[in-house]
């Protein structure tokens, strides 16, 4: 406690400034070790998998009690679900990024720009290689909460490419027969299992080269440009 007293007009203003160091201090110590439960929890499921994991693993790579581990988690489902939201939340940054950075442009009108953000959506999940290994082969031992961010997660991807590829056939870009809904899922779950690949693969990975091969893959298809053009005439034509 610190105190100062001082006088005015013979009139006594009295000023108390209270810090308590003590409480705070405690806060920071539950925060640390409530971090230190979702690291060693990260790392355990990273390593045998959800259904395997238990609550005593987590415990003894923190070296504390079960006690200690209930009372920041209800219970082994608890803290995998958070884990779970933690890294659904920086992809759901990502895509609002990528949508603040557009700021109006189409980015299938932009290859540098759809570029970038495939990139930084790859980004996170190669910055974030044992969660995204947990997010595709063990979120579904996801509780309601984590699920619920997921289903959102998915939502907004689907609309974002829906809403880009319903533009570009406003604009005389996309074929007028092609059904964004469909289409939407088939670029997303093409781009996923690209990723899902690269994190099995051994080496440094060019994340770059990936974000273009996926950006140029949903917008020019793997026809050589003779051979689309011709695709295209056929199609029209109905040939």
């Amino acid at each position: 406690m610190c105190f100062f007293a001082a006088a005015l007009d013979t009139k006594p203003i009295i000023c108390y400034f209270w810090t308590d160091m003590s409480v705070q201090h405690g806060a920071n110590k539950k925060d640390q070790k409530r971090k230190a439960f979702l690291e060693a929890a990260r790392k355990i499921f990273s390593e045998k998998g959800f259904q395997a994991a238990n609550v005593t693993d987590i415990v003894s790579e923190v070296k504390s009690g079960q006690g200690t581990f209930y009372y920041h988690f209800k219970d082994k489902q608890a803290i995998f679900d958070e884990l779970m939201i933690g890294f659904v939340d920086k992809l759901l940054t990502a895509l609002a990024e990528n949508q603040a950075r557009s700021a109006g442009r189409l980015a299938l009108a932009n290859r540098e720009l759809a570029i970038e953000n495939a990139q930084r959506i790859a980004a996170v999940y190669m910055d974030n290689m044992d969660l995204a290994t947990l997010f595709f082969r063990e979120s579904r031992y996801v509780g309601g909460t984590a699920m619920q961010r997921i289903e959102q997660l998915y939502t907004i991807i689907f609309s974002q490419i829906e809403a880009g590829l319903a533009e570009g056939q406003a604009l005389g870009l996309v074929r007028a027969d092609l059904d964004p809904r469909i289409s939407a899922r088939c670029f997303a779950g093409a781009a996923e299992c690209v990723i899902q690949q690269e994190l099995r693969a051994d080496g440094p990975r060019d994340l770059a080269h990936i974000a273009a091969q996926i950006v140029d893959f949903q917008s020019l298809g793997v026809l050589a440009p003779a051979p689309r053009e011709a695709h295209a005439e056929n199609h029209a034509s109905g040939s």
